[in-house]
Order: structure tokens, then sequence, then C-alpha cells
């Protein structure tokens, strides 16, 4: 193949090619386009790929190669797209790639790299796309990021990155997604991200970040996804997130977030997702959240919220993910509950609820799990249980309940698992499929 020297587009891509790339590709000084992608290639990059003077696009990710990214492909000055991601790659990245003036896109993701980011890689003025995820890259993110005025993507996500964030990300008001999860950062928020306005996506949730949530954060009239969770935010939740009109996941788990949530949120019509789990939230849900009608997952479990729960938050016709566990709801559970009929996964354990169970739970037809566990509920257990033909996982313990279980659960052929324990249940324990191989355990 060495010797096909007028060659300038050669794609192989998406075979089952094995073993090394041959060294004589190196010869092929007038190729364009080198594309082996998604193939069952081993052996290390050639260093002879730096010959190809002429190389806008090499593509050989999602295949075996093991070894370092030669540092002679920093000689590439066309090069504008290098996709390595999907490898095996080790060692340092070159600083030689900040050599590439006229790269858009560098996408280096899942490999073994190691060391920390080159300064160099901020000559790289006309990048827009930076993929450096799932490797094993440490040290500070270097400030000359925040000279790539033309960013409007970079992934740093799943390495081990310690100290801040640059405070000039965004300088050139292009960057649409940021995703920095899964490191060691420390440290606020720039203020340059306050005003990003572009912002489309931001990931940062598995830090040790700091900083008033209520001040570091501006309005994204652009905003789809956000996930600040498990950091060390604090302060009251903005009104300011109601004004995200296309945001569809809002994720701040894990934090120490306190106040009441603001009604304003009920104006994002468009979210799909909310958890704020894991924080230190009071008072009651607002009832403006019942404009929520895209919402299928909704967690709001383990913080102090309390009173009722509202009948129409929980009758929202999108919602499958319920999770109001560990708070302080008190009353009954609203009868509104059976309205929900795509909900999955309902989670009302640990609270104060109390009355009975109302019957319209068996119009949740497509409940996989439910929990009512360690609550003040009373009664028999509904006969319209019989209805929840796809339930596995169920558990009522810690209540007040009473009555005959065996009539309960012997149309229940999918039950897997049930913990019915600390009641006062009686009769004897049925003979069906929900209980033989079912954790189970009965107070009389």
């Amino acid at each position: 193949m060495g010797n096909m020297t007028s060659l300038e587009v050669l794609h192989m891509n998406t075979n089952f090619l094995t073993g090394p790339i041959p060294s004589t590709l190196g010869k092929l000084t007038k190729l364009t386009e080198l594309n082996l992608f998604t193939n069952k290639l081993t052996g290390s990059i050639p260093l002879e790929l730096g010959n190809l003077n002429l190389l806008s696009s090499l593509n050989l990710c999602d295949n075996n190669l093991t070894g370092s990214i030669p540092p002679t492909l920093g000689n590439l000055k066309e090069l504008t797209l290098l996709y390595l991601y999907g490898n095996q790659l080790s060692g340092h990245i070159p600083d030689e790639i900040g050599n590439l003036s006229a790269m858009l896109d560098l996408e280096l993701s899942r490999n073994q790299l190691i060391g920390p980011i080159p300064s160099s890689l901020g000559k790289l003025t006309n990048l827009a796309y930076l993929f450096l995820r799932e490797n094993q890259l440490s040290g500070s993110i270097p400030r000359s990021l925040g000279d790539l005025v033309n960013l409007e993507v970079m992934q740093l996500d799943t390495n081990q990155f310690t100290g801040s964030l640059p405070d000039n990300l965004c300088r050139g008001g292009l960057l649409q997604t940021l995703t920095v999860s899964g490191n060691q950062l420390i440290g606020s928020i720039p203020r340059s991200l306050r005003n990003c306005t572009s912002l489309v996506r931001l990931r940062l949730e598995g830090n040790q970040l700091i900083g008033n949530i209520s001040e570091i954060f501006g309005v994204y009239h652009n905003l789809n996804f956000i996930d600040i969770s498990f950091n060390k935010f604090y302060g009251e939740i903005s009104a300011n997130w109601g004004s995200c009109m296309r945001l569809s996941d809002l994720r701040i788990a894990g934090n120490k977030i306190t106040g009441s949530l603001p009604p304003e949120i009920g104006n994002a019509t468009q979210l799909g997702a909310i958890d704020l789990s894991l924080n230190d939230l009071v008072g009651e849900v607002p009832k403006e959240f019942e404009k929520l009608t895209s919402l299928v997952n909704l967690n709001l479990s383990r913080n102090r919220f309390s009173g009722h729960i509202s009948p129409e938050i929980v009758s929202l016709p999108a919602l499958q993910k319920l999770d109001l566990s560990g708070n302080r709801f008190s009353m009954s559970i609203p009868q509104t509950i059976g309205l929900a009929s795509n909900l999955v996964f309902l989670d009302l354990s640990n609270n104060q609820l109390s009355q009975d169970i109302p019957g319209d739970l068996g119009m949740l037809i497509h409940l996989f799990k439910l929990d009512l566990s360690c609550n003040l509920l009373s009664g028999e257990i509904p006969a319209q249980f019989s209805k929840l033909q796809s339930l596995v996982k169920l558990d009522l313990s810690h209540n007040n309940l009473s009555g005959l279980i065996y009539k309960t659960f012997g149309g229940m052929p999918g039950l897997a698992e049930v913990d019915i324990s600390y009641n006062k249940f009686e009769g004897p324990i049925p003979n069906t499929t929900a209980f033989q191989n079912a954790k189970r355990s009965v107070r009389t």
C-alpha cells in the first residue's frame, strides 16, 4: 500500500481489520483523509504518519491501539480533525499537539492517558471541540484553555483533575457544553461561567466545588441540561431557574441547599427530570409544579419537606419515577395518585403519612417498585393491589396495616421481593409465587 503514492483519500473503517497500522502509510504524502476507525487494529500509532503533511482528517478511533501518541503528529499543520478515542493509548498528551494550528476537532477520550493537559493546547485558537474525557489525566486545568475563543464543546469528565476551574472559560461566548464531572476540582464557579449565556449542557457533578448557588449561576436561556450534584454548594435555589425555558434536566442532589422551592420553577415547562435529593430543603412542594406536564423523573428524597403531598404533583401525566422518601410529609396519600398512569417507581417511605392506602394505587398497572414503608399507614391493603401485575418489589413494612394477607397477594405473579414486616397482619403466609423466594416477615 505504501507504493500508492498518488492516493488522496483512504477509508477502511468499520471492518474487522486486525494487526498493526503499516508504517508504510507514511509514504502516501498526498493523503488528505485517513479513516481506519472501528476495526480491531492493534499496536502503536506509527511515527511515520507525521510525514503526511497534507492530511486534514485522521480517524483511528474505536480500535485496540496501544502505546503513546506520537509527537510527530504535531507536524500535520493541515489537520483539522484528530480522532483517537476509544483505544488503549497511554502516556502523556504531547506538547506538539499544540502546533496543529488548523485543528477544529480534537477527540482523545476513553484511553489511558496520564499527566496534565499541555498548556500548548491553548494555541489551537480554531478549536471548536475538545474531548479528553475518561482518561487518567491529572493536574490543574490550564488557564490557556480559556484562550480557545471558538470552543463550543469541552469534555474533561472522569479524570483526576485538581485545582479550580479557569477564570476565563467561555471567553469567546460560544461555549455550549462543559463537562468536568468526576474529578477532584475545588473552588468556586468563575464569573465568566455565570455570564456564559451560550451554555446548553453543563455537568459539574462529583467534585468539591463550593459557592452560594443563588449567586454563582446566571440565567441561561439556551440551557437544556445541568448537573451540579455532589459538590459543596450551599444557599437557596434561585427563582431564575424558572426563566430557563429550554431546561429539561435540573440536578442539584447531594449539596447543602437550604430554603424552600421557588414556585417559579413551575414556569420551566420543558423540565423532564428534577433531582434535588440529599439536601436540606424545607416547606411544601409548590402547587405550580402542576404545570410541569413533561416531568418524567422527580426526586426530592432525603430533605425536610413537610405538609401534605399535593394531589396535582402526584398525578402529573408523564411521571414515571417519583421519590419523596425521607422527608416529613404527613396526612394521607392523595387519591389522585391513580392518575399518574405511567408511574414505574414510587417511593414514599420514611415520612409521616397516615390513614388508608388509597385503592387508586391499583390503577398504576406499569408500577415496578412500590415503597410505602416507615409511615403511619393503617387499614387493610386495598383489593385493587391485585391489578398491579407489573409489580416486582413491594415494601409496606413499619406501618399499622392489618388484615388477612392471603387475600391480597394471590393474583400478583410477578412479585419477587416483599417486605410487610412490623404491621398487624394475620393469617397464613400465602403459598404463591410471590412468597416462594420473597423476603417476608409477618407480625400477628
